[in-house]
């Protein structure tokens, strides 16, 4: 587990304590994120393409899928970006989805780089098929 006295901070009381918060789902065995090519919406009968999704379903193990696919996310740095939306989702569990996306834009802006750069390392660099 990693220790979250050794995390790099921002210096901006709330978003260093938003990202503790993100180390501490990250590190734990119940967390499993996963890189997938062609990520589908269940929900959506169009079956239309989605950047990410945070599946909750088998309790207690919380699922992360991040599309790969390079017309939705450009680089890793991309999936970054929608890796911070899906731990908004755990964290901030009851709060509706337009306010998950301006979480979002407010973390990746106050993020510093160096802890953009420690959330990509949680991020497989392999695929999966299913």
């Amino acid at each position: 587990m990693v220790s979250l006295r050794r995390v790099p901070l921002s210096g901006d009381e709330l978003v260093d304590w938003v990202f503790k918060q993100f180390i501490f789902f990250l590190s734990r065995k119940t967390l499993h994120i996963k890189r997938k090519k062609r990520l589908l919406d269940p929900d959506d009968k169009s079956h239309r393409s989605i950047m990410g999704m945070m599946d909750s379903g088998a309790a207690p193990k919380i699922k992360i899928t991040i599309n790969c696919a390079k017309s939705l996310h450009k680089n890793r740095d991309k999936e970054v970006e929608t890796l911070i939306h899906e731990l908004g989702h755990i964290v901030f569990w009851k709060t509706p989805e337009r306010f998950i996306k301006q979480i979002e834009e407010i973390l990746i802006d106050r993020f510093t780089q160096e802890q953009k750069n420690f959330l990509k390392s949680f991020i497989p660099r392999h695929e999966v098929k299913k």
